[in-house]
Parts: structure tokens; C-alpha cells; sequence
């Protein structure tokens, strides 16, 4: 009965953004809400279901066995989405601007330099890829190159656990994702064979960066920029678009089964999925509720740690791991292994504040309403090229948010936002309106 009763829970914090995503969104498919939903179906719903009928596969049960400690995480993680809807809900706003389909077409339509970038991308990809092999001590021609780079996540692991990560040598490969997006978009503005035959080179090159990052998020994320960039600019969901969709889907889900053989894991699909402290995790919410008490609540400790994350560990060897997830490993779980455990949005809400973390899901749902008015409506589209900012920052920040810690997004974000930035301003144009009207009135357009 209390699978059922979880079971029923899960779903109907699944239904909620969805719905809310269909009736407020402003990106069909791809709204907050809806990201929402397709982490909470993952991480919550499906995992709840597959533990009911094989509960070997529970992450969780390698490490609790308290009786009630599956319910107790799941009415916490139940909270905090629930929460979270009602943020986004309240964030609402009579004036909320519709998309600005017709700006993002003008700015996609005005890039300029087009060699130029599509050039720079994998110059700077090439670049990242030669530094990191020189930090490993690798030679390009290994034979077993991709799998130490999936198996081998730090190097210079210290006394405390913690190593370098390259973070801030992979942050230059936002480069190739952001004239990916920007190429992608002209190409479908003009219908373009040749700037498509460019993006689709740019899309290789993600999945090569994917394969060598060995972070399987960065294949989402591809699916994301490609799905995010045609529904910004207003085109048609047909049957063709859903099946190519689909066929994208797909290819991730095998591309990172792929990745995960490269790890040493033999597990079948499903395994990998449901047996991982992937997407909205509810196993997450199961050992933080269980095992952190209230002398060790950080007390919004944790989201402060960016501060220090921007010193390289080059220069401070010691330097403790700004991502939560090795603290909640070695420190709350006793588990003196390598690597982390992935702590997700929730879990670092509730090691920060205990059960009043769940207030955190309703600024985080208010947030999310407002960073995708800003970042959609006319102003930004003409200015900033909103509809490029959308998938490059919006979602990683939604991603990270919902799925990892806090400071960790902010550190890499920060230096990718400014080298997005630079790239909107060395490659398309600058609009403004010609009066200041409300969101949804129309001005004339200036270079």
C-alpha cells in the first residue's frame, strides 16, 4: 500500500508542472515547468515504479535500511516540487510578455561572420581537447583514451578526496554550443542547406565533447539547444518534428549506455537509469532525509562555497569540492570511496535548512517564471539575443538546479555567460525597440 501511495504522489507531482508548463509556459515543450516534469518523470515517478517491482535496483538500499525512509523522502521531495509549481505560479503576471517569435527571427537572420565562427568553434574545441590531454599526460592516439576519460572523472586526488576536475578548462566549450545554437538558428530562419550542414558538423563535434567530458548531460543538453532554438523561433511541431525528436531521444539514451560502458559498468539501460542519482532523484531525497540531522544542517552554508570555487587547484592543492555531493559522501555517509554522490536541488535545500528547505522550491519556481520573461521577452530578444541566452544559461541554471548544487552551476555559468556574450556581440547584430511600449506592443526595429 505505501508503494502505491508513493507511487500516486510521484505522479501527481509529475501532472502539475506539466500542466502548469502547457498553460503558463512560454516555450512549448521546453518551459520550466516542463523541465520540471521530464526530471521529476525520470528521477521521481519512474524510479518509484521500477523500485516497487525490483527494489535491488534502489541506489538508496546500498546505504539505508531504515523501514519508513522511502516514504519520508518522498513526502519531503513531494514538498519541495510542489512548492516549486507554486512559486512559478505566483511569478505569474497578467503583462507577461508572449514569446518574441518575430524578434528572434530578425536577430537569427542578422548573423554575420559566419566562416568565422563556425571556424572558432573548433579551433577553440581543439584547443580545450590539447590542454586537457597535456593535464592528464595522455597522447591523442591512446587506445584506451575515452575510457580514462569516463572512468577517471579527477585527477590529483588529495588526502581529503577531492582532485581537479578541468571545470574551468571545459568551461571553453561552450564556444562550439553557442555557434551551434547561433548557426542552427540562421540555418532554419533562411532554410539553409549549407548553414545546417554546418550546424549538424557543430552537433559531431558536441557529441565528441560530450564523449571526452564524460558528463552524459552534455547529450541532453544538445537535444536541448537543437529542440529549444526551432520552437523559439515559432516553427511548426508537426509528425516529422516529433519523429525527429524522438530519434534524438533516443540516440542519447544510447549514446549514454555507451558512456557508461566506457566506466567499466556492465547494467542494462534501464538499470542505468533508475539505478543512478540522475534527474530529480528521489534516492537523494531518501539519504539526506535519513542521515543529516539538525546539529549538521549547513545553514545556507553551501551556497556561499562558490566564493572559493574560482581559485584553481593549481595554485590551492587542498582546496575543499565546492560541489556538495563529496560532503554528503565522506562527510554525512561515511562512504570513504572516490567521487560523490549526486545531492540534486532538494537534497542541498534540506542539508542547508532541514525540512524548511522546501521553501527553497518556492523561490527557485519564482525564479524560473522571472528569468524566462526576462530572458523571452522583445527587449532581451532584440539586445541580448534572448531566444540563444534560453537554452545556453536558462537551462543548465534549471538543470543544475534540479539536478546537482548550487555553487558548482555558478562558478562554470559565470565564465560561460561572458564568453556567450562576447559571442552575441562579435556576431550579431544590435536592435532596440524605437519607443518604449509595453511587452506586448510593437515598435519599430533599429540597428
Amino acid at each position: 500500500m505505501e508503494n502505491l501511495l508513493t507511487l500516486l504522489l510521484a505522479l501527481i507531482c509529475c501532472v502539475i508542472p506539466f500542466w502548469l508548463g502547457v498553460r503558463h509556459g512560454m516555450v512549448r515543450f521546453l518551459s520550466p515547468m516542463h523541465l520540471l516534469g521530464y526530471f521529476c518523470t525520470f528521477g521521481f515517478l519512474l524510479k518509484v515504479a521500477v523500485y516497487g517491482i525490483m527494489p535491488e535496483y534502489a541506489f538508496y538500499s546500498r546505504y539505508i535500511d531504515t523501514s519508513a525512509a522511502k516514504q519520508t523522502g518522498a513526502i519531503y521531495l513531494a514538498g519541495f516540487i510542489l512548492l516549486m509549481c507554486l512559486g512559478y505560479r505566483c511569478a505569474v503576471r497578467p503583462i507577461d510578455p508572449a514569446p518574441a517569435v518575430r524578434e528572434a527571427r530578425i536577430v537569427a537572420n542578422g548573423l554575420v561572420r559566419q566562416g568565422w565562427l563556425f571556424a572558432a568553434a573548433f579551433a577553440v574545441a581543439g584547443f580545450t581537447f590539447a590542454l586537457l590531454l597535456q593535464a592528464r599526460g595522455l597522447s591523442v592516439f591512446s587506445a584506451d583514451l575515452l575510457t580514462v576519460f569516463n572512468q577517471d572523472k579527477q585527477i590529483n586526488v588529495g588526502a581529503n578526496g577531492v582532485g581537479a576536475t578541468l571545470a574551468g578548462l571545459k568551461t571553453l566549450f561552450v564556444v562550439p554550443k553557442c555557434a551551434f545554437v547561433l548557426l542552427l538558428a540562421q540555418g532554419l530562419v533562411r532554410q539553409s542547406r549549407w548553414l545546417m550542414a554546418q550546424a549538424a558538423m557543430l552537433a559531431g563535434l558536441l557529441v565528441a565533447i560530450a564523449l571526452v567530458s564524460g558528463d552524459r548531460f552534455e547529450l541532453v543538453e544538445l537535444l536541448v539547444f537543437a529542440s529549444a532554438t526551432y520552437l523559439l523561433l515559432g516553427f511548426h511541431v508537426g509528425l516529422r518534428t516529433v519523429i525527429q525528436m524522438t530519434a534524438g531521444a533516443v540516440g542519447v539514451l544510447f549514446l549514454s549506455a555507451y558512456m557508461t560502458t566506457l566506466r567499466g559498468t556492465d547494467a542494462s539501460l534501464l538499470h542505468q537509469i533508475v539505478g543512478s542519482t540522475y534527474f530529480l532523484d528521489i534516492n537523494a531525497a531518501i539519504m539526506v532525509t535519513d542521515q543529516v540531522k539538525p546539529d549538521s544542517y549547513l545553514l545556507g552554508e553551501s551556497y556561499g562555497w562558490w566564493a572559493f570555487g574560482w581559485v584553481p587547484r593549481a595554485i590551492w592543492v587542498d582546496k575543499p569540492a565546492i560541489d556538495l555531493g563529496v560532503f554528503l559522501k565522506r562527510d554525512v555517509m561515511q562512504v570513504a570511496t572516490g567521487g560523490a554522490f549526486n545531492v540534486t536541488g532538494p537534497g542541498e535545500a534540506f542539508m542547508n535548512f532541514g525540512w524548511a528547505g522546501v521553501l527553497v522550491g518556492f523561490v527557485l519556481g519564482w525564479v524560473y517564471r522571472r528569468l524566462e520573461v526576462a530572458l523571452l521577452s522583445a527587449r532581451a530578444t532584440l539586445r541580448f539575443a534572448g531566444f540563444a541566452l534560453y537554452p545556453l544559461l536558462l537551462y543548465p541554471f534549471v538543470q543544475a538546479s534540479l539536478h546537482s548544487s548550487f555553487s558548482g552551476f555558478i562558478v562554470g555559468a559565470a565564465a560561460q555567460g561572458v564568453l556567450i556574450l562576447a559571442m552575441i556581440t562579435l556576431f550579431l547584430p544590435r536592435y532596440r525597440l524605437a519607443v518604449s511600449t509595453p511587452f506586448n506592443a510593437k515598435g519599430s526595429l533599429y540597428v
